[in-house]
């Protein structure tokens, strides 16, 4: 047989093999594509109960096709920990987030509670994605800029004018001559234009890409829109990330909503915000109205040419210092204005870091106008619409200019809560403007991808990763009014309207063979309507629950909105299906799911009242803060974060009592104490996990020792998360502790942190059938499988094997 025809046999033979073989293994897909829809807080009993009533038809007909199976969260199941591991594949002692709060340690090896997702930086502009001219300016030192700058321009002016214009040399020259001493002269105050460095950076500390990223190195071309977990990371080529949860907004902070307000129960007027109701974020202005007009600010990032320069003057004074002999007056005078610098920066920097004060920031004005009776004319940087009362306005654009040179970008909606008794208006996030990205907090890879999706839907859209108006509304407390559930839900159909434009963008485009696009609508709903939801929970009026709102362009009673909120990503996966090939694979999943939350339980209450920890003498109600109630040298264990509890280890903790060889034993008394806990006869804790045992990599050695799982109807309460304990005065005038378990009594009525893992199993949807498992998969198991599918080697450092398809 000639060699020729041997070889085509071979190639066919061989071919034949294959197409018998990968589907064996699970990769029948990799000619095709592979969608990935996130839907965060899908729960899997909710999901499966409104498939039975006829409810999710998009998602029961995608079940029957393929498989439908819960899937297990981490531990902690709370959203930047399980969006980090189901993106990577990796646990999270590998990624590094151990929940939205954790235990640090500060210099002197005092703890105290942080951020657990993230961290604030300071970066030099110069490390930052510039345009080619600002990189020059702030690269080289401003006299090499203004030389070579100028030079530059006199050069090609000179040839241009002498080459191509035919001027003469002898007066081309000075012309050229002069402009480039002008043009060098604009570099030089170009250069002093920008600030050396940005501060208040909202750094990613996720120690590990997603799933995504392998592939792209692979070559498949992936499109991400909205990713968890997924901002201030590296470009990687073949991969566009749109960023979603940990976007902070352009003041560095999340969900810093505004409400301007005429009451005159919010005190004296003036440009300082008069109340922060929580740490959330929120602000509330008191204004004043005089002849219809009401002038006011916007505030937003803090100015970094204001510290930049400060810090200038500052070390100019200090070499002047240095290097010159002067007379002790002279001198004395300018340590004097050395020293007031300081304390002003110093100033600013505490104010930076208390987050307590917009002083220091940059603003815009505000003004609000009469237009006749029934509306008013709103002005922001510029831009007037006239609303009534209960409209949202369209999106305002917003430029806070640091300089001439550079300035941060910003959207913007407000709403008119009340035009009359008081006058109240809302301001929403200040969210990052996809279309003008601010390259000291990328919103997306690569920094241009945000705005080419901002021209592909028309307009700009919300980006700060929590989007939602939970927090204004889980916000009205002691009978200040913040907005209403109307206004909750209609904010939430807008960001689900944003997020749905996105995802059809992206299904329009050609360029991807991976497409992952993640959805919070469910989440954010159901952690405030279980009140209208759950007869049993301490909110519900079953008059309130009847009444009815308009949500997805439908009047909806409020017991149904949760029900709503499935129906809309019903609709949605219905959508996407119908744009799908033949070939590719639709997996759906989400991070965790959900509870009821009627009873939260103060978790340092319950160690204090068990002798775990134990109280300083003599204390008063301001010592409820933590750690200034505890007495370390008596302490075993403490709380700090949702559901965490950290023991007081001697060598670890700067007064730990407990020998290491004793922590075994306090572990196993801990869980035995916490496993048989009551609240009025009511078993309240259902799991206790061993956080070192639960989970393996660089990271564990950092986390709590012990995760509380509470029963259905339960959590760790608010003023646990951050480490603080409950107090309160007794009829002979002393201080002591308050009961360990109270009602919920916040809007935020619903949840799944510091519930136990077995009651908040998420979803997952795979249009191929996959083989069934022993137990309950989890979500570790999604990139690998998403891997699989496209044909990808699955790296070593993955944590699960991939799922396996039937044949």
């Amino acid at each position: 047989m000639p060699n020729r025809v041997r070889s085509v046999l071979m190639s066919l033979l061989m071919s034949l093999l294959m197409a018998w073989l990968l589907p064996v293994c699970g990769l029948a897909a990799a000619q095709g594509r592979v969608v990935l829809l996130g839907f965060d807080g899908a729960d899997a009993a909710t999901t499966q109960r409104l498939m039975d009533e006829g409810k999710l038809p998009n998602l029961k007909a995608l079940a029957e096709q393929g498989s439908f199976l819960p899937l297990a969260s981490t531990c902690a199941a709370e959203s930047p920990v399980a969006w980090a591991s189901l993106n990577s594949g990796q646990n999270p002692g590998k990624t590094g987030i151990a929940g939205f709060v954790t235990r640090r340690f500060d210099g002197s090896g005092e703890a105290y509670p942080d951020v657990g997702f993230q961290r604030t930086e300071t970066r030099a502009l110069k490390d930052l994605p510039l345009p080619v001219w600002q990189r020059m300016l702030v690269t080289w030192p401003t006299t090499q800029a203004m030389w070579i700058g100028g030079a530059a321009v006199a050069l090609v002016l000179a040839v241009f004018l002498g080459l191509f214009l035919r001027v003469r040399w002898m007066l081309a020259l000075p012309i050229a001559a002069l402009v480039g001493v002008g043009a060098g002269i604009a570099v030089q105050r170009g250069a002093a234009a920008l600030p050396s460095k940005v501060e208040n950076i909202v750094a990613n500390i996720t120690a590990v890409g997603g799933f995504w990223e392998d592939a792209a190195r692979h070559g498949v071309h992936s499109v991400v829109i909205d990713g968890a977990m997924t901002w201030d990371r590296p470009e990687v080529e073949n991969a566009a990330v749109l960023s979603g949860l940990g976007v902070p907004d352009v003041r560095g902070e999340y969900g810093s909503w505004c409400k301007y307000s005429t009451d005159p129960a919010l005190l004296a007027v003036g440009r300082a915000p008069q109340m922060k109701p929580t740490g959330s974020g929120g602000r509330i202005f008191r204004v004043d109205e005089r002849n219809g007009r009401i002038e006011a600010f916007l505030y937003g990032p803090y100015d970094p040419m204001r510290t930049d320069a400060l810090e200038r003057r500052i070390e100019s004074l200090r070499e002047e210092l240095r290097s010159t002999q002067r007379p002790p007056v002279e001198e004395r005078m300018l340590m004097r204005q050395k020293r007031d610098l300081e304390e002003e920066l110093a100033d600013i920097r505490d104010t930076q870091a208390g987050g307590e004060s917009d002083e220091y920031r940059l603003f815009l004005p505000l003004v609000i106008e009469r237009d006749g009776t029934q509306a008013v004319r709103v002005t922001l940087d510029g831009q007037t619409q006239t609303l009534r009362e209960g409209q949202w306005s369209e999106w305002y654009q917003l430029r806070f200019a640091a300089s001439s040179l550079y300035a941060f970008h910003a959207v913007t909606r407000l709403k008119v809560l009340r035009l009359n008794e008081p006058f109240e208006l809302f301001v929403d996030f200040l969210h990052p403007d996809p279309a003008h990205p601010n390259p000291h907090q990328p919103i997306s890879q690569p920094l241009s991808f945000a705005a080419e999706l901002a021209r592909e839907i028309g307009g700009d859209y919300e980006t700060v990763g929590w989007a939602c108006l939970t927090h204004a509304l889980k916000d009205d407390r002691e009978g200040l009014r913040t907005i209403d559930i109307r206004t909750f839900l209609e904010d939430i159909e807008f960001t689900h309207e944003c997020r749905r434009k996105l995802v059809h963008a992206a299904l329009q485009r050609e360029d991807w063979r991976l497409l992952v696009a993640i959805e919070s609508t469910p989440d954010r709903v159901q952690h405030i309507c279980y009140q209208y939801s759950d007869p049993r929970h301490p909110l519900y009026d079953a008059a309130v629950a009847d009444s009815t709102v308009r949500l997805f362009g439908e009047e909806v009673r409020l017991r149904d909105c949760i029900e709503a909120s499935y129906r809309s990503m019903d609709r949605l996966v219905g959508e996407v299906r119908a744009k799908l090939k033949p070939e590719d694979t639709l997996l759906i999943s989400s991070d965790h799911g959900f509870e009821s939350f009627r009873r939260q339980c103060h978790l340092n209450n319950w160690l204090a009242e068990k002798g775990y920890l134990v109280l300083r003498d003599e204390l008063t109600l301001a010592d409820a803060r933590f750690p200034d109630y505890i007495d370390w040298k008596k302490t075993k264990a403490y709380a700090i974060g949702l559901g965490t509890i950290f023991l007081n280890v001697q060598g670890r903790e700067k007064e730990g009592r407990v020998a290491p060889a004793d922590v075994p034993a306090l572990l196993d008394a801990l869980e035995r104490d916490l496993l048989a806990s009551e609240d009025n006869g009511v078993r309240s804790v259902r799991t206790v996990e061993r956080m070192a045992s639960v989970h393996s990599g660089p990271f564990t050695g950092d986390m709590a020792d012990l995760m509380v799982g509470f029963e259905e109807g339960y959590r760790v309460s608010w003023s646990t998360s951050s480490g603080d304990i409950r107090l309160e005065e007794r009829e002979d005038g002393s201080v002591g502790l308050a009961p360990t378990y109270t009602d919920n009594r916040l809007a935020w009525s619903g949840d799944h942190v510091s519930v136990s893992g077995e009651l908040v199993h998420g979803i997952l949807f795979s249009s191929r059938r996959l083989k069934p498992l022993p137990g309950v998969p989890d979500l570790l198991h999604v990139a690998p499988t998403a891997l699989r599918l496209l044909g990808v080697p699955i790296p070593a450092s993955y944590d699960r094997p991939p799922l396996e398809l039937e044949r």
